[in-house]
């Protein structure tokens, strides 16, 4: 029969029972102790129930117990403010004091987990230090966003570790994660490395899952699908205790985001529902279910779900600029206005968090499809991702405008803003004999060139080298140009199709901000680009109010399927399709409005009614 341990050697098992999360161990470990101080005879029963009540407090901070473990805390420190317990009472505290989420309650948080750092560190207890450390790192500075100084304090936290420490891999893997957020995509790779050659050695399933769990992250943000989904499985073959956990709700809601930015929507909606199921109301339950919507679900419900958020107890600040940036998507979504106020608002965010690239490296496809809008608005940090702090952009959808860094440029009146329009709308510039044969047809060459010589000096006044030349070519100078972004993003977009299709759509819809080449109506050089982005911007509505009727999300249809028929009034499918979404969510008088005005233009076409329209009508 086995000797009753004694409380030394209890409390040192709880202890060493923390870093792998072996909760029910660690939880009949401690009943074990608490156990044993009920019976009479134990030696300074009274310090060895401050420190039961001490690691009691550390659970409940792990649990998000927030009002238990601050209370629990309190009192321990009420009644010692030395040894062991007093610094693990403090750890609990600070942890509980970061998880309420007030810019005081962190403060006090972080004043107090540095304290606990210290007297750990006078007590040589080095392995609980750093874990004060790293939740300094992680609970205060990575959790409001100030990525620089998680990184630091997370540092320092490994620097002050044993070497074997139990505790080093699943700290490795949240230092991983500041990496990823910054798009230091190699620095993230060898933590990782370092953290599951660690996670072998130990034989710690529970740190081989937040490995895996971080690699899904960096996988997702990469748009590699097969490596996302490989890696969200790879972190649930390795559940133990911890999936029981928070812990357990919070990767079901984070495996549900990532698997839904690489479109795999199926797998998405799978890991939301059984997340939905485990706790609704958790913040990042709700969050998932949010960006889902943002991404392809109902614009409006999206919307809804975002300010709910805002309106939450708490959630991590880091990601706010999410919240504000699938804002911003939702809002372009849904046909409202401010799209672009919001994502410039998300990229400021961004910055303060670590800077621009957490937004690019982080969410890149909705960053991507935001920053036309954002820049178009004044956002410095969009202008600096499309083309840099000093590069030009040039805008041809609406009204020319060129601008080099912040400063408009004003284009010269006349044939000289036509030449550049006409050398901008070409991919790769035009030679000078094209140029003289659409300006100066009926000049002779010699004539002509010294005519285009005159109209590159104006251009070179009025905006320096935006417009140069190379031998027998004329070229724009390098600069992101809205014309050409539709064209790639509207090719990715009808390549994919589909549901694909319609997410990738935004971002070419993004950039119609109106009718391309207005200045140039008569110009025939102008005409067939002009007609061919007409029919690819036609084609995307088509596109995206279709996949918008497969899912229900009718109004958003509705508001495509407008814009699309004011652009092309002389297309009836559109119209009964308009029809046929207002006669199935109960709007019939709608409905029949919709049908006549179809009835009455094939009218004035003299073109008979179609059976579809026929049968609306009737």
């Amino acid at each position: 029969m086995r000797a009753r341990s004694g409380p030394g050697e209890l409390l040192a098992q709880a202890r060493a029972l923390e870093p792998g999360l072996r909760l029910s161990e660690r939880n009949a470990t401690l009943a074990e102790l608490a156990e044993l101080l009920a019976t009479d005879g134990v030696p300074d029963h009274a310090r060895w129930s401050l420190e039961l009540d001490a690691e009691r407090a550390i659970d409940l901070a792990r649990d998000n117990e927030i009002v238990a473990a601050e209370s629990l805390a309190r009192a321990v420190l009420a009644a010692t403010d030395e040894g062991v317990a007093a610094a693990r009472a403090r750890q609990a505290l600070g942890s509980a004091l970061a998880w309420t989420g007030t810019d005081g309650a962190t403060r006090a948080a972080e004043r107090v987990l540095i304290e606990a750092a210290r007297q750990f560190g006078e007590l040589a207890e080095h392995d609980l230090q750093g874990a004060t450390l790293f939740w300094l790192g992680n609970s205060v500075h990575l959790q409001n966003g100030r990525l620089e100084a998680a990184e630091r304090c997370m540092r320092q936290a490994l620097d002050v570790l044993p070497p074997d420490s139990a505790r080093r891999p699943s700290m490795l893997t949240f230092l991983s994660d500041v990496y990823i957020s910054l798009g230091r995509w190699s620095t993230a790779e060898e933590v990782l490395d370092e953290a599951a050659d660690l996670a072998a050695a130990i034989d710690d399933p529970k740190s081989r899952a937040y490995v895996a769990w971080s690699r899904a992250r960096m996988a997702s943000a990469r748009g590699d699908a097969a490596g996302t989904e490989r890696y969200v499985r790879e972190t649930e073959r390795d559940a133990t205790d911890w999936f029981d956990m928070n812990t357990g709700v919070t990767f079901l809601a984070d495996a549900a985001e990532l698997l839904d930015r690489v479109g795999e929507r199926a797998a998405a909606d799978r890991y939301l529902q059984r997340a939905l199921e485990r706790d609704p109301s958790d913040e990042f339950v709700r969050q998932a279910r949010a960006i889902v919507l943002a991404r392809r679900g109902n614009p409006s419900e999206a919307l809804d779900a975002l300010q709910d958020l805002t309106r939450g107890v708490w959630l991590e600040k880091r990601v706010q600029w999410r919240h504000t940036l699938f804002a911003a998507y939702a809002t372009l979504r849904a046909g409202r206005s401010g799209a672009g106020e919001l994502a410039g608002r998300a990229l400021d965010q961004a910055v303060a968090a670590g800077g621009v690239l957490v937004a690019s490296s982080t969410e890149p496809e909705t960053t991507a499809a935001l920053l036309p809008l954002a820049e178009g608005v004044g956002s410095a940090p969009a202008r600096l991702l499309l083309c840099g702090a000093e590069g030009f952009t040039v805008r041809l959808f609406g009204s020319s405008r060129v601008a080099r860094g912040a400063k408009e440029l004003r284009l010269p009146p006349g044939q000289a803003a036509e030449l550049f329009r006409a050398v901008a709308v070409a991919p790769h510039g035009r030679s000078v004999g094209e140029v003289l044969e659409l300006f100066f047809p009926e000049v002779e060459p010699s004539a002509g060139r010294h005519r285009l010589r005159q109209l590159l000096t104006r251009l070179r006044s009025a905006t320096g080298d935006t417009l140069v030349r190379d031998g027998e070519q004329l070229l724009l100078a390098p600069a992101w140009v809205d014309l050409h972004a539709f064209q790639a993003a509207s090719r990715r977009a009808l390549t994919a199709g589909g549901a694909t299709g319609a997410e990738l759509a935004h971002a070419a819809l993004a950039l119609w901000t109106g009718p391309p080449l207005p200045a140039d109506p008569y110009a025939g050089w102008a005409s067939a680009t002009r007609e061919q982005l007409r029919r690819r911007y036609l084609a995307l509505l088509d596109l995206v109010a279709g996949v918008a009727r497969e899912r229900r999300s009718f109004d958003e249809a509705l508001h495509v399927l407008t814009v699309a028929r004011e652009e092309d009034p002389y297309d009836e499918s559109r119209y009964v399709a308009m029809a046929e979404i207002l006669l199935e969510t109960g709007r019939r008088g709608a409905a029949l409005h919709v049908a006549r005005d179809a009835s009455a233009m094939l009218a004035d076409l003299a073109v008979p009614l179609p059976a579809s329209l026929r049968a609306l009508l009737e």
